[in-house]
């Protein structure tokens, strides 16, 4: 789904497109960026971004996390709503969902197609939104074994693909996507080794 902390950028951008004196070429060569450029091709000023991590949780458990949209208001930044709105009849996995972000006077509702391979992928494509060109996310699970950790891991990638209408947004969020890409791995990470955690106190057999 979409990656709150962009918000920050969005409302950077908008106070920028109320400014009355244009940019100047002057201006722009002292920035720490340069508005894209509106080259040819499939998809202007499409940016792309890829982590990996290995964390101490099964593809499963980063699967159940990631795949149910419906709880992301519990946990990630600035989501103020989340909901599953279809799911595939055979799998009971889901394949549509929306989510309200919201941050100060940003608020704004996106719907987005799921689909999913159990405990392996979540792949995300926005479908109705106003700020985007294009919004889509992929998230990769595989098991990783060592026989120097006897601990359960997996190896988590996340691709970020997406390109703003305004090329100003684009020219801003290029600087932080990097670092917002990865604050949102850590965010589902803490929340898989939480439900691990759960998962480890309701099968235990306690005595009092």
């Amino acid at each position: 789904m979409i990656l709150p902390s962009y918000t920050r950028l969005i409302r950077v951008g908008r106070v920028c497109d109320r400014l009355q004196t244009p940019y100047s070429s002057s201006f722009l060569d002292r920035t720490f960026f340069t508005l894209p450029s509106f080259s040819s091709g499939s998809e202007p000023n499409l940016q792309t971004y890829k982590v990996t991590k290995r964390v101490n949780v099964t593809p499963e458990q980063m699967f159940n996390v990631v795949s149910n949209v419906s709880r992301y208001h519990e946990f990630v930044p600035f989501v103020e709503k989340s909901s599953i709105t279809k799911k595939d009849p055979k799998s009971d996995l889901p394949v549509e969902g929306v989510l309200r972000v919201g941050w100060q006077q940003f608020d704004e509702e996106f719907t987005s197609k799921i689909h999913c391979v159990l405990n392996e992928k979540v792949a995300v494509k926005s479908l109705t939104i106003s700020l985007f060109n294009s919004l889509n996310t992929e998230w990769n699970f595989k098991e990783m074994k060592s026989s120097h950790i006897k601990e359960p891991s997996c190896e988590v990638e996340l691709n970020l693909k997406y390109s703003f209408k305004n090329p100003l947004y684009n020219a801003i969020s290029s600087m932080f996507s990097d670092q917002v890409t990865k604050i949102m791995i850590k965010a589902f990470e803490q929340r898989a080794i939480e439900s691990k955690l759960k998962d480890k106190f309701k099968t235990r057999d306690v005595k009092f």
